[in-house]
């Protein structure tokens, strides 16, 4: 082993240490703490699979830590095992690559690019397993692979394979996944002809796997009240594991695909840009090890490719820190590469790689490290507001860092469960006029069921560095604090104003055609203008649904609403919402006659009192989108789109937020804005814009409350999809 890296190690270590984190981040890294506290797995306590090798290593640090009256104990007896681990990979992957390339520099050089890459470097600061447990996968893997490649067989090759066998079955009750990156090697281990070891140890191998597994297995099963209890916990995170995140195996879509290779291979090097040079580099490497080393390169394939293929099916791949073991895969074969180009290539090419890396992750260490995650400072920040009495509602994901951090000490907060949050505040704000804070997630969009005039932003949360690939995939992730009144208006169940709410109703098996759709309006004697959209869903000559408006029982409006796209305003004259009490229902039905199987989303909702400006999309458009694993929210718009815009009798300001249409044109289109046909507006974007548009009020009164956005470039989308494409819109706002 080089002297200068043994060297190395300790300093990745204080650099860490210096640097461990004050909070608790992600719902796996409160989880953990929980179990450190008091294990228990049907509790999440931590979830399943248990982790009881590394929950029992915590215990062991934060007792420690405790003694010597460090701050946030639990939060650092968990991160200082993946400091530990980092420094600890140094020695254990220049092993790994020395036997895989026969090459001491390229050795050295692998090690120091792996362990400084962006996601390697950043984990080893975070209090969750992911490093912990691939230090003890890599250890695993250098002695299996010492079996394998040194023929015929030193002395000491039965030692490294029970060694490296019972370290693979401890390493499960680190993180289950290591089975994926160690069970093919021992298999190939076992098997491999000329290794001189005797069937007897090949037995002892097997024998001291099933004691690795034992020592961790056993007291997990007692310590969740059998084996029948374990396993009822662990369907039940499979379950969670398999509807609730994006993964290539349940949506099997071009950009899920897409998203998955980026995330796994691109940006855990800390750009798209970086990732594709380290990538093609490592190509470069694989075909010089075919002429080489043809043996290594298998070796190295039997370790890696099952896991690459279980991570993009089975995971969530915008948890980018699932990525860990295939960045070993990259930076060696990257590295090997470099080697092909002689001694001096790989010392500067390996070193750029190597400073690249820290010029991403060491500014964000002291973001991270020096003060507490965004929700946590949500949290704080909504506890402490001066309205020390008013109720706290959050996003389910945020629940958990507050049971961490506060347990509900003030009865203040409201507790929810997923997709339910919105539900919740419409059942309190019928029997209450109460004002609330709430913790949102800005990857969520169903705030979008509530009047915008009744919420207020107080705060912005963010890390302070970017969250992919850092800390891609965390939950909670960055968050919103918005102060809530008692709005205008709420919707229900069965809406689908945005992508998620749309899924959500129909996860639930809602929507108008089903049974009614609810609109809660607040009561008042003024008159006002109400507006609804949506979509007809049926083919196109199917019989048209009926659209029928019920207030109080009492229908107000309907009408026929053909296959496709239909849009409706409707004056309510003062006294039609008077009524008792706070809120007075308004209910949404689609029929068909005789037909059946008619299906309609309702995409829009507004409503206000004379003078207030509002909007909505009429002709033209697409409906609604996401990207369900950013929150990302759009409309695509055609070449030709309208919009409504209510007369109020003095000049109004629209607000178009979208995307750079050069992303699908080689030049800017020309853009213009016109009202009765007069252009009020034009703009030629080469990058995502904010378009602030001034309409004047005489001309909204000529032409008839329709503003139309007009693009001289559009496209079809292809792929079987025949949509007239021209601006991805993120948002319209209107003042």
């Amino acid at each position: 082993m080089p002297r200068a890296l043994l060297a190395l190690a300790p300093i990745v270590l204080l650099a860490h240490l210096a640097y461990l984190p004050v909070t608790l981040e992600d719902i796996d890294a409160i989880n953990f703490a929980l179990g450190v506290r008091d294990f228990d797995v049907s509790n999440h306590q931590p979830h399943p699979p248990g982790y009881p090798v590394f929950i029992a290593a915590a215990k062991l640090s934060t007792a420690a830590l405790a003694m010597t009256g460090v701050a946030a104990p639990e939060v650092r007896g968990l991160a200082v095992w993946s400091a530990i681990s980092g420094a600890l990979l140094l020695p254990l992957l220049f092993t790994l690559y020395r036997d895989l390339a026969r090459d001491q520099t390229v050795a050295v050089w692998g090690a120091i690019v792996t362990v400084v890459s962006p996601l390697v470097w950043f984990n080893a600061l975070r209090p969750l397993s992911d490093v912990t447990g691939l230090a003890m996968v890599v250890a695993a893997q250098a002695l299996l692979v010492r079996v394998i490649l040194r023929r015929p067989a030193e002395p000491g090759a039965s030692r490294a394979l029970i060694t490296g066998a019972f370290i693979a079955g401890v390493a499960i009750g680190l993180r289950s996944q290591s089975l994926v990156l160690t069970f093919p090697l021992l298999g190939l281990a076992l098997i491999v002809p000329g290794s001189g070891i005797r069937a007897r140890n090949r037995l002892v191998a097997l024998a001291a796997l099933a004691s690795g597994a034992l020592l961790w297995a056993v007291p997990l099963l007692i310590a969740s009240g059998g084996f029948e209890a374990y396993l009822v916990a662990l369907g039940n995170q499979a379950g969670e594991d398999f509807s609730g995140v994006v993964m290539l195996w349940t949506t099997r879509t071009a950009r899920v695909a897409i998203d998955a290779a980026s995330y796994t291979f691109l940006w855990p090097w800390g750009g798209l840009a970086a990732g594709a040079t380290v990538v093609g580099i490592a190509v470069a490497g694989a075909l010089r090890m075919v002429r080489r080393a043809p043996g290594s390169l298998a070796t190295l394939l039997v370790a890696f490719v099952p896991y690459a293929i279980f991570h993009l099916l089975f995971q969530e791949t915008l948890t980018t820190r699932y990525a860990l073991p295939l960045v070993i895969f990259a930076a060696f074969l990257c590295v090997y590469a470099l080697g092909g180009a002689g001694r001096y290539a790989v010392h500067a090419g390996a070193a750029v790689l190597a400073i690249w890396s820290l010029a991403v992750t060491l500014p964000a260490m002291g973001s991270y490290g020096r003060r507490p995650v965004p929700a946590v400072r949500a949290l704080q920040d909504a506890l402490a507001a001066h309205e020390g009495d008013r109720a706290i509602a959050m996003h389910a994901v945020m629940l958990r860092s507050e049971q961490w951090y506060h347990d509900n000490a003030s009865g203040r907060v409201m507790r929810a469960v997923h997709g339910r949050e919105i539900s919740g505040l419409v059942g309190r704000w019928r029997e209450s006029d109460a004002t609330l804070n709430f913790i949102a997630d800005p990857r969520r969009s169903d705030l979008a069921r509530l009047d915008v005039r009744s919420r207020e932003p107080r705060g912005v949360y963010e890390w302070g560095f970017p969250e992919v690939p850092l800390v891609g995939g965390v939950r909670p992730g960055e968050a919103r604090l918005v102060v809530l009144r008692p709005p205008g208006w709420m919707l229900d169940e069965g809406w689908a104003v945005t992508a998620e709410v749309a899924g959500e109703t129909e996860r639930l098996g809602a929507g108008p055609h089903r049974r009614p759709s609810i609109a809660w309006i607040r009561t008042r004697s003024d008159a006002t203008t109400l507006m609804l959209g949506g979509r007809n869903l049926g083919l196109a000559g199917a019989p048209p649904a009926r659209i029928a408006l019920s207030l109080d029982g009492r229908v107000i409006h309907s009408f026929a609403a053909a296959p496709g796209f239909f849009f409706e305003t409707l004056a309510l004259p003062a006294g039609t919402l008077a009524g008792r009490g706070r809120y007075v229902p308004l209910e949404i039905t689609a029929s068909a006659g005789a037909a059946d199987g008619i299906r309609v989303g309702l995409e829009q909702f507004d409503l206000q009192a004379e003078g207030v400006p509002m909007t909505g999309v009429v002709e033209g458009w697409q409906e609604p989108e996401y990207n369900p694993t950013t929150g990302r929210t759009w409309r695509w718009m055609s070449d030709r789109a309208t919009l409504w815009v209510r007369s109020v009798g003095r000049d109004v300001s629209l607000r178009i937020s979208a995307e750079s249409p050069l992303r699908y044109f080689d030049t800017p289109p020309a853009l213009r804005v016109t009202v009765g046909g007069r252009i009020v507006s034009q703009l030629s974007p080469s990058a995502d814009f904010t378009w602030d548009v001034k309409i004047p009020a005489h001309l909204l009164e000529a032409g008839s409350e329709a503003v139309v956005i007009e693009s001289d470039r559009s496209f079809v989308a292809g792929g079987g999809d025949q949509r007239q494409l021209a601006l991805r819109v993120y948002s319209i706002e209107i003042n």
